[in-house]
């Protein structure tokens, strides 16, 4: 079979005009010293029509809270003969799951990230997207690396915001980052410092939740059955208790992850973005879950874009999303109280099972 090398392309929201008439130009890189606010979205993104649809909801989000005045990027992917299925399979591997298939499909599929791993050991389409949007802001023109505190300035110009498979990319890309930076030099300390201040917000994230190299916050939630792939137990148990759950917040192992037990009030779309713009409303009506949910998501996205407005540095997960109805310590002890229960819970599982994971 022909190997196809995989690609991507990066869309700026723009006005209207009779070059731009959907809004939207193919851009090849952007200002490294303008705010910035770059959507990723799933792996269905890929054309620019896709990306700018992303990017549309995003810059509407951030104008329905009142803010204005940043740059909005969005992002589409050509996987070529990749299969981003088996890119989020081997991602969860590689963060420690111990995965089961069915042995043929197995074989099948090892045989497929083989080839994957031979012809592209770093998907182009991740390379190409860090050399367009994160490269620039650690490396002089020359191509060496710059003093630590203006890396640190650049990365809090840009902020990532991302959806399903939009999550895969960003962890790909942050490994890579942190190769990258080691190798021009930069101390491990430094690498870490530079790169929390890259703030991420995901929504029904599909990559590991765990090894994150950005400043990630997550919002989900527990029927959203495109979550429950690759066994993953947090997952698994949020879905199996979903009509006991409350709005909480994780801030342990597994990231920091807000989560409601039904967002919507209709009975499916949970694993959308439906919901996130205030306008959505009267056509798909949320949940008091959902109110709150939505809720901290658009606080976190707005005081995101503000804080890359005023090249601020990185807030506190208090600082992004308290306010407007919105209790980070009250979902804080809520998420506390339930994840003691889920790991009490899982612990007898396991040991029901023989310990497996």
């Amino acid at each position: 079979m022909t190997y196809i090398p995989s690609s991507a392309t990066v869309i700026q929201r723009v006005p209207k005009s009779d070059a731009a008439p959907h809004g939207a130009i193919t851009v090849t890189n952007i200002p490294v010293d303008a705010p910035a606010f770059v959507a990723f979205g799933g792996e269905l993104t890929v054309n620019a029509h896709g990306a700018n649809s992303y990017a549309k909801i995003l810059q509407h989000a951030l104008a329905e809270n009142g803010v204005f005045g940043i740059n909005i990027y969005s992002v589409a992917y050509k996987f070529g003969s990749r299969n981003p299925g088996l890119e989020r399979t081997e991602q969860f591997k590689i963060a420690g799951r111990r995965l089961r298939h069915n042995a043929i499909v197995q074989d099948k599929n090892e045989q497929i990230l083989k080839e994957m791993r031979a012809n592209e050991p770093v998907a182009n389409y991740v390379r190409q997207l860090f050399d367009v949007l994160l490269r620039p802001r650690i490396v002089d023109a020359s191509g060496h690396r710059i003093n630590p505190d203006m890396a640190i300035k650049n990365l809090q110009r840009i902020k990532f915001f991302a959806h399903c498979h939009g999550a895969s990319v960003i962890w790909q890309m942050g490994n890579l980052m942190a190769d990258e930076m080691l190798k021009l030099g930069y101390s491990a300390t430094d690498t870490r410092d530079i790169q929390h201040e890259l703030v991420v917000i995901q929504h029904s994230p599909i990559a590991p939740l765990t090894k994150q190299r950005f400043n990630t916050i997550s919002f989900a939630s527990a029927e959203d059955t495109m979550m429950q792939n690759h066994h993953n137990l947090f997952a698994g148990w949020m879905y199996e208790n979903s009509a006991d759950i409350v709005p909480c917040f994780f801030e342990t192992e597994y990231g920091n992850v807000f989560i409601g037990g039904h967002l919507k009030e209709l009975s499916f779309k949970e694993h959308n973005l439906t919901g996130l713009l205030k306008s959505d409303n009267e056509k798909w009506p949320l949940t008091a879950d959902g109110e709150i949910i939505f809720g901290a998501e658009r606080n976190a996205l707005a005081r995101a874009a503000q804080s890359a407005i005023n090249g601020t540095t990185v807030m506190s997960v208090n600082q992004l999303v308290d306010g407007n109805g919105i209790d980070t310590d009250v979902l804080r002890r809520n998420g506390e109280m339930l994840y003691n229960i889920m790991l009490n819970d899982i612990r007898q599982q396991r040991e029901v099972r023989g310990h497996q994971k």
